[in-house]
């Protein structure tokens, strides 16, 4: 549209003084024409609306939070202590998985079950069923509060089943929390299930942490997640029975979907390499092996679904599979 146009004012009809209803015809002029634009039409060119419309696409991945403060060791104590607790949404999703430790501040509850199906070198017990309850509350950006309680059954036979009543609390520190990376401290305590036999406490730090390697290295929405725990069992054991073990796991999750996505938003497969060292005990030093291939989505928003199954890959098998579901409703 050009910005200056020739504008004829034909004839305007107007009423004179004394001449009621005549014609009186105008100077012909030039005049500015504003360039105003039509209902409809673009604001910008079309490959800037492509662009917004990216940005959108990009925002649907994970609302980024531009004026969230990165947590750091550096401001441990002086940053996110007193700010809202608040879960950082990434392009990369962060999320828990099934066998290695959550890195970050969680406000959930949390349902899993396992089952383990022909245990081996244990006379007494041919498969498990667990399950296990959990409510998280971020109290702010630096700390989480956790209470768990579960339930096992250790069977033999149809007939022979030995079951109990286990408890747990943990508290969670977040070390690090930026867009490309995240670290957290926890500490937890689980009261012995003497309900099949267990007499003593088990006390489990744990360092885990989280890294985007699509900001890392360009490997579009896949994050890696890596976990070092140790239980140390605490109260009356049975003469040399282990009492200390390593725990860690390596982890490679990746993100197919959108998150709003109906019924498969952020829909993520992943792969964990759990392994769980002696550290005294019968067998000091022996390292047992595992890989749990898995999935999760959210069928709808903040309800999720995580199904896994653990395949030992060290010899001897301590037994043949574990069946994994994970329910989690984030609030």
């Amino acid at each position: 549209m050009l910005t200056w146009m020739l504008a004829l004012a034909a004839v305007s009809w107007e009423a004179g003084d004394g001449d009621e209803g005549r014609p009186i015809p105008r100077t012909l002029r030039l005049e500015a024409v504003r360039d105003e634009k039509p209902v409809g039409h673009l604001s910008e060119p079309p490959s800037r609306e492509l662009e917004r419309d990216g940005e959108e696409d990009q925002d649907a991945h994970g609302e980024k939070h531009e004026g969230l403060p990165d947590l750091t060791l550096l401001n441990f104590f002086t940053q996110g202590w007193a700010d809202p607790w608040v879960h950082r949404h990434r392009k990369t999703p962060d999320m828990a998985l099934l066998r290695v430790t959550t890195n970050f501040l969680e406000r959930e509850f949390r349902f899993d079950y396992q089952g383990t199906r022909h245990v081996n070198r244990n006379k007494k017990v041919q498969r498990i069923d667990f399950i296990n309850g959990l409510i998280a509350y971020g109290v702010d950006r630096r700390l989480m509060l956790e209470v768990i309680a579960n339930y096992q059954w250790n069977h033999k036979d149809n007939t022979n089943i030995v079951d109990g009543a286990g408890a747990a609390v943990l508290a969670r520190f977040q070390l690090v929390d930026t867009e490309e990376s995240s670290y957290a401290f926890q500490f937890r305590a689980s009261a012995p299930n003497k309900g099949i036999g267990q007499t003593a406490t088990t006390l489990s730090p744990s360092l885990t942490g989280w890294q985007d390697l699509d900001a890392a290295i360009g490997l579009d929405r896949v994050g890696l997640y890596y976990s070092v725990t140790w239980d140390n069992l605490s109260g009356p054991v049975a003469a040399g029975a282990r009492t200390n073990s390593l725990g860690y796991d390596l982890s490679v999750a990746k993100t197919w979907t959108d998150r709003k996505t109906s019924v498969f938003g952020n829909l993520t497969t992943f792969l964990e390499l759990f392994a769980t060292t002696d550290l005294n005990g019968p067998t000091p030093h022996h390292t047992a092996v595992s890989l749990t291939p898995g999935v999760r989505f959210w069928f709808v928003p903040d309800n999720s679904l995580t199904f896994g199954v653990d395949f030992p890959v060290s010899y001897p098998h301590p037994y043949s599979e574990v069946y994994r579901i994970t329910y989690i409703l984030n609030f």
